[in-house]
Parts: C-alpha cells; structure tokens; sequence
C-alpha cells in the first residue's frame, strides 16, 4: 500500500478536504480520450463520493479520533477519574453504568436548558469546552479541564500553539464566556468547523453567530418564524441551511447573507443532520416522518425520500458510522415515548443513501418536550437518551447484548439534553429547571482487589 500526504495551507480545515479530495479525484482520472465504460459516470459519481468521505476521513485523522473498543462486557464511558477504596467496597458487579458517578453540578439559572454540547477537543491539552443553553435565550460556554486520566490518554497528541495553563487551584470547570442576545429559548447550539465559533438558532427568529472565546455577537440572521435548528453544508461551511417554523429550508451564504435555496417541506423540520458522506442531509419533522436531501455539488438540496417514523414528532438525530459489524445507523428520539435504531443502507449506486429501516425501537418516556439523545462508542456502543421521568436512559448496542437497558438517577425533574465528548470520557445530562451534571466513569484499577 502507498501512502500519500499532502502539505496544505489554507485558511480553514474545508479547505484542505476539498484539496486532498481533489487531489483523489486527479489521482485517478483516466488519460484524456480514454474510451468510457458504460457505467462510467456511475462509478465516477461513487468514486467521487468515496473521495469526499476518505478525505473527510483524513482530516479527521490528523487530530486522532477515539479508539473502538469491542467487547461487551463493559458499560458506556471510557475510566477518566480514580475511584476511592470506600467507592469500591460499596460497588454492586450487577451493571457496570453503576460506576458512572455525578462528579459536576451546575445551575446558571432556573430556566429549563434546552440544548449541551461539547466543543474544541483537539485544540487545548488542558481543557476542553461545554456550552450549556437555554429556555430564557441565554448560552454560556464553560472550560472543562480535563482529569489526569484524561491527560494521560492524549500523551501522544500534538496540540500545537497551545500554551493554555492548567489552574493552580486546580478547579475543574470555570466559565469561559456569556453569549448575551437571544431573547427567546434556544433551540439549537453547535460549532462551526473550526471551532472557533458557535451558532444557536432560536424561537426569537435568529440564527446567531459568536465569538467563543470573547462571546462577542459576530453575525445574526433573522427570519420570518422562529428557527428550531440549522446546520452548515459540509463541503462548504460558508453556507448553512437553516429550518423554519412554516416549514421551509434556506440555504444560506453565511458571508454575504444572501438565500441560496428555499425549500418548502410538507411540516416543520425540528432537527437536522447530515450522514458521515457529508452528501445527505437527514431532517426529522413534527410530524415524525424522516426526509432525506442530497446536496449536490452547486451548493443546492435536492429531495431524494421521506420515510414515515412515528406518530410522534422527532426532537433529535444522532448519525452513528459503521462500526462492530453493523451498518450505519440514525439514532432518534420521538414524542411517543420511543427512541428509535434506524439502519442506513447505501447503493445502489454506491454511496447513495436509498433507504431507511428501523432496526430496533426502546421505550423512553418523552411526549411534550424537546428531548435530546446520543451516542458512546464505548463497547460495541450506546444509545443514551434523556426522558420526561427524570433518569437518563441507557441502552446498549452490541451484538447480542438485546438492547439491555440502565438508567442514571440524579435528576428529580425531566431531563432534556445529553451529551457526550469526543474522547468518550464525559456525560452531560441536563434539566427543565437548569439543572446540569456531569458524569464520569471511575476507575478502581489501582486498588488492590
């Protein structure tokens, strides 16, 4: 096997994908006046799909992802703080999710927390960030410093430029900023590729744009109804597609504010997430049918399928890539107490995504609110959901293991949000009355048995 790297500058990580991936497709290119199979633009379309996720895949790379770990004994999280003698005498070795422990409260407010999720893990050795949102239209981004377990990990990552200190007092979470300017609950945070800053959508009509480290309000985009998610397009993070409440889709020039696309859908789109080709696009509607877009190379959606989910509408999708011998799959979460496992199969034509099956639905107490789930690659895989009953579900999705379920108890009102981080390391649930923990599995390894 060659191996082949590429030295790119460029001024942000799409850059460098769209560079190796044309450097694939030239790789490759038949001689001028070479005589085309019949088949040809077929298997020049998959071939060109395949570019785009191997070079996705590269990227990914250079900053290491976690290991897949198999087995199933094990339960969700990888170890990442020392457990104590008196933590392992009272242990049961009935369901190892019993040494998942609260390690962290947080409370900024009583508004309820609609929305948690992890940001620049691979920039800073020392600590990593958790942005929390919520109900009253306030986002605030913490630093989460990372244990020595955590640190230990990462020894053979390189973290260029990153001179951040760990504090001398050795606090393990301290607010970083306070994004101030939403009016109305949030329905959506996330970052953008390179991590540098955050976008939130809101019932207030806005799509806004901010600064992480300073919290400054870069850019705000405003709609005529409110805007339950938005995303960016993969292959071009200069666009975003962003849903509204009258069901329409626009495709966005994040530069110049210009809409690319409107795309009116038969009912509201709640959520939003592309596969891990970066081609299609997957929306979860109110009335819990799926729609799958493919984005085309001209920076457009293009209707490919629905599938009809549930009765009720669906608050989250989480895409898991193939992993343990099982296909890639959607994880989703609808307002008639379900979640559900749905198998993505691809081809024909290779790389097309053709269809949409559910491979196993759990029961989750969830009918009102916005309920969040998502994914531990630890042991073959978990589902983690949050519910109305105030636990946070746990399922498991090994191969035989019959989707066993476990639950966290902490909480004493719903949970709406959960959360996992890159390095599979830390749990955030959170709750209607602002309510956040952090989870950690211990370690007792140390300890003589």
């Amino acid at each position: 096997t060659q191996l082949q790297a590429y030295s790119v500058e460029g001024s942000s990580l799409s850059d460098a994908v769209r560079f190796v991936a044309s450097q694939d497709d030239s790789a490759e290119a038949p001689a001028e006046g070479a005589a085309a199979a019949p088949d040809a633009a077929a298997a020049e379309d998959a071939k060109q799909r395949s570019s785009i996720a191997n070079a996705i895949d590269s990227v990914k790379s250079w900053f290491g992802g976690p290991p897949e770990r198999g087995g199933k004994g094990g339960g969700v999280l990888r170890p990442s703080l020392k457990g104590t003698k008196a933590m392992k005498q009272a242990r049961r070795d009935v369901d190892p999710n019993l040494d998942l422990r609260p390690v962290q409260e947080l409370q900024d407010s009583e508004s309820a927390v609609t929305c948690v999720c992890f940001g620049q893990e691979r920039l800073h050795r020392s600590y990593i960030l958790f942005v929390t949102a919520s109900k009253d239209g306030n986002i605030v981004v913490y630093r989460c410093y990372r244990t020595e377990m955590e640190i230990a990990m990462l020894a053979n990552e390189d973290f260029r430029g990153d001179s951040s200190p760990v504090p001398a007092d050795h606090s393990n979470i301290a607010v970083h900023s306070r994004l101030i300017g939403h009016a109305r609950a949030i329905t959506s945070v996330f970052f953008n590729l390179l991590e540098d800053q955050l976008i939130s959508t809101s019932i207030d009509k806005s799509v806004r744009f901010w600064n992480v480290d300073t919290g400054e309000m870069l850019k705000v985009f405003t709609d005529s109804s409110p805007v339950p998610v938005a995303t960016f397009l993969p292959f071009n993070p200069q666009v975003f597609v962003a849903a509204n409440s009258n069901a329409v889709l626009r495709l966005v020039n994040l530069q110049n504010g210009m809409v690319l696309q409107k795309l009116k859908v038969e009912t509201e789109v709640r959520t939003l997430k592309f596969d891990d080709t970066g081609m299609f696009l997957l929306a979860g509607t109110k009335s819990g049918s799926i729609h799958v877009l493919e984005a085309t190379d001209n920076n457009m959606l293009k209707f490919k399928f629905k599938v009809q989910l549930a009765r009720g509408g669906v608050t989250c999708l989480v895409f898991v890539p193939a992993a343990h011998g099982q296909p890639p799959c959607l994880l989703v979460n609808t307002s008639d107490s379900s979640a559900s496992i749905i198998d993505c199969t691809y081809g024909p034509p290779a790389g097309v995504l053709t269809n949409l099956a559910v491979r196993h639905r759990v029961r989750v107490a969830h009918a009102l609110l916005p309920l969040k789930c998502c994914y531990s690659p630890s042991n073959q895989g978990f589902l983690i959901s949050a519910s109305e009953d105030k636990d946070v579900y746990i399922f498991s999705l090994a191969k035989g293991a019959n989707y066993k379920m476990s639950w966290l108890k902490h909480h004493q009102v719903p949970v709406v949000a959960v959360a996992t981080n890159h390095q599979d390391t830390l749990l955030a649930s959170a709750d209607s009355l602002g309510r956040v923990v952090l989870w950690r599995r211990m370690d007792f390894s140390h300890l003589p048995d």
